[in-house]
C-alpha cells in the first residue's frame, strides 16, 4: 500500500492512500465468507453458498461494498501509522475506484494534534504587582459592615439627598413603564438606578408632601406624590458592632480579623492576575495551529455544562434561549471565544510539562483525591471509583500536570517561588459535564459522565 500525506492549515492532514488491486481482492474473499453466512440464498444453507451464486443474487456491486467497507478502515490505520500522524477527529474519506485490476485510491482528511512552538519562555519577564492592604482598605470594609448592620429612619423635613430613600406614591405614568404604575407604592434609593434616570433626578431635593414630575423621553411624563425620606443611620464603630458583625470581642480585634481576609483575598486576586499575565506573555510568543474540532468540541463541552445546570434548576437551553432573547447559534458564537482560549492554554501548558519532563507522582494523586473528597464531603474510596471510570482518573492526573506546568511558568517568568503562589489561583479554566455537587451513585448505580477539574465543576 502507497501513502504520501501533506498537511494543510488548521492542523489538517491529508492522506493520499492507494490500495492495489490484491488487496482488495482480498477484501472481497473475507466479504464473501461474512456475506454468505448472512445472506440467505435459496437452495442452500447459511455459508454454503458458492460465490458466484451468491454475487449474482446480491449483485457484485453489494460484495465490493462490503469489501471496501471492511478495508478502507484498516486502510486508513495502516497509512495513518506509515505517516506518523495523531488524528485527533474521525477522518473524512473520499473513495475512487481505480478501474478494473488498479486498486482503489482514498483521500482521507483529517485533523492532527497541534505543532505547539514554544518560545524562550525563561528569558520572558513578567513584573508581580504588589497590592498591600493599606489601613484605608480596612476602613472601607469596616464602612460596608457598617452600611450592612445601619437602619432607615425618617429625616422629617430635611430633603432627599443621594443615598436617601425615598418612600413614595405613582400618582400618574404612562403606559408601559412596568415599575411606574398609578397607585403603586416604592421605597426607592436616590440614584439608585431602580427608576428613569428623569424621575430620580426630580427625587434629589424632594420632601415630605411634596409632589414632583419628571419626563421620561419616548414615553411622557411621571408625577409621583412623596410620602417620607429616610436616610440610612450607621452604628458607631465600637466593640458592640464587632460582636454584631463577626463575634469578634472588640472592635480592635474584627479590624484585624479584616486586614487578615483583605490580605489572603488580595493574594489570590493577584496571584490570579499573575498568572493570567504570564500566561498572554507566553501565548503572545507561542505558535499553535489550532484545529477547528478543537475548538468545536469545546463549545459542545460548554454547551453540555449549561444544559446540565440548568436541568439541576428544573430549566431548559429552550426557556433560558428565551429568556436572555438570543438564539443558540448566537449563543455558540459568544462561546466560541473563551473556548479557543482554553484549548490553546492546554496545549501550551501540555507543551511546557512535556518539555520541563513533569510528572504527577502517586502521591500527588492520592493527595489530590483526598482534596476533592473533602471538598465533595464524600468518602475517599468512592471517589476513587468514581475516578477510576471513563478516564477521569487520566484526565485528573493531565489537570495537576497543567497546574504544575503553570505554577512553573509563574515561577520562571515572574520570580515568584512556588511556595507562595495560592493553589486557588493557578486552576485553568475548564469545562465538565458534570458540575454539579450531586451524591456519588452506591456501586452498582450508574455514576454521571464528566470531565475531571480539580477546583473547577467536575464533580462525582
Amino acid at each position: 500500500m502507497k501513502v504520501e500525506w501533506r498537511t494543510e492549515p488548521g492542523s489538517r492532514a491529508v492522506l493520499e492512500i492507494e490500495v492495489p488491486e490484491d488487496e482488495v481482492a482480498r477484501a472481497m474473499d473475507r466479504a464473501y465468507t461474512s456475506l454468505a453466512q448472512r445472506v440467505q440464498v435459496p437452495g442452500f444453507r447459511p455459508g454454503k453458498a458458492p460465490r458466484d451464486i451468491l454475487e449474482r443474487h446480491i449483485g457484485t456491486e453489494a460484495l465490493r461494498e462490503e469489501a471496501l467497507r471492511r478495508l478502507i478502515p484498516d486502510a486508513y490505520a495502516d497509512a495513518v501509522t506509515q505517516a506518523g500522524i495523531a488524528p485527533i477527529a474521525r477522518p473524512s474519506i473520499e473513495v475512487k475506484e481505480g478501474g478494473a485490476g488498479k486498486g482503489v485510491h482514498l483521500t482521507a482528511t483529517v485533523d492532527v494534534y497541534p505543532q505547539v512552538t514554544l518560545p524562550d519562555y525563561r528569558s520572558l519577564r513578567v513584573a508581580r504587582d504588589d497590592r498591600s492592604v493599606t489601613d484605608e482598605d480596612v476602613e472601607r470594609a469596616l464602612e460596608d459592615i457598617r452600611a450592612r448592620h445601619g437602619r432607615l429612619a425618617s429625616a422629617g423635613g430635611e430633603a432627599a439627598r443621594r443615598g436617601d430613600f425615598v418612600l413614595l406614591t405613582v400618582a400618574a405614568a404612562p403606559p408601559g413603564l412596568e415599575r411606574l404604575q398609578p397607585g403603586k407604592e416604592l421605597l426607592v434609593e436616590v440614584g439608585g438606578g431602580l427608576l428613569p434616570d428623569a424621575v430620580e433626578t426630580v427625587l434629589e431635593g424632594a420632601r415630605a408632601g411634596e409632589s414632583r414630575t419628571g419626563h421620561v423621553e419616548g414615553a411622557g411624563d411621571v408625577t409621583v406624590q412623596i410620602t417620607d425620606v429616610r436616610r440610612k443611620e450607621l452604628p458607631p464603630l465600637d466593640d458592640a458592632l464587632a460582636q454584631a458583625a463577626s463575634n469578634q470581642p472588640t472592635l480592635a480585634a474584627l479590624r484585624e480579623g479584616l486586614r487578615a481576609r483583605l490580605r489572603q483575598e488580595r493574594a489570590v486576586e493577584e496571584a490570579r492576575d499573575l498568572r493570567d499575565r504570564v500566561l498572554d506573555a507566553v501565548a503572545d510568543k507561542t505558535t499553535i495551529d489550532l484545529p477547528e474540532s478543537l475548538v468545536q468540541h469545546e463549545v459542545e463541552h460548554v454547551m453540555e455544562d449549561l444544559e446540565s445546570r440548568l436541568r439541576s434548576r428544573g430549566l431548559t437551553l429552550a426557556s433560558y434561549l428565551s429568556g436572555s432573547g438570543k438564539e443558540e447559534a448566537t449563543l455558540r458564537t459568544e462561546l466560541r471565544a473563551g473556548a479557543e482560549r482554553r484549548v490553546r492554554t492546554r496545549l501550551l501548558l501540555d507543551a511546557v510539562a512535556e518539555r520541563e519532563a513533569l510528572a504527577v507522582s502517586e502521591e500527588e494523586m492520592t493527595a489530590e483525591v483526598k482534596k476533592l473528597a473533602d471538598e465533595l464531603h464524600q468518602d475517599v474510596a468512592k471517589v476513587r471509583a468514581w475516578l477510576s471510570e471513563g478516564g477521569r482518573s487520566q484526565s485528573l492526573r493531565e489537570s495537576v500536570l497543567r497546574q504544575k506546568a503553570m505554577v512553573l511558568l509563574m515561577e520562571v517568568v515572574s520570580g515568584v517561588p512556588a511556595r507562595e503562589v495560592a493553589p486557588e489561583a493557578v486552576v485553568v479554566e475548564s469545562t465538565s459535564h458534570t458540575p454539579s455537587n450531586s451524591v456519588i451513585v452506591p456501586s452498582g448505580g450508574a455514576s454521571p459522565a464528566g470531565d475531571v477539574s480539580p477546583g473547577g465543576n467536575a464533580r462525582p
